[in-house]
């Protein structure tokens, strides 16, 4: 799942949360996609977005985002709840973010 935001820079980058249909722990901060929502995007239920990781790519060098066809969406809805978790866990400090390279 993809999220674009400024960062302190000015530079756009995108923030990329993995998606699972594996059970998250209890100990990852995580939404569940609504059977509605998954089938919007494309997706098996169940299935979860992973907000306590994501990684981090350049818009201008990113490999993963060389394909502009997208395969499925989200709502604005639910992208929003996942912004406000994602934002959420940013602020508690428990999250982790990866730099793609």
């Amino acid at each position: 799942m993809k999220v674009i935001v400024a960062g302190k820079d000015g530079r756009t980058r995108p923030l990329l949360f993995p998606i699972t249909s594996k059970a998250p722990g209890p100990d990852r901060r995580c939404v569940e996609i609504p059977e509605t929502e998954a089938k919007r995007a494309k997706l098996y239920t169940p299935a979860w977005v992973i907000v306590g990781e994501f990684n981090v790519d350049d818009l201008a060098t990113s490999w993963a985002l060389e394909s502009i066809v997208p395969v499925g969406q989200f709502t604005r809805r639910f992208m929003a709840k996942v912004a406000a978790e994602a934002a959420a866990a940013i602020r508690a400090k428990n999250i982790r973010s990866i730099l793609r390279q």
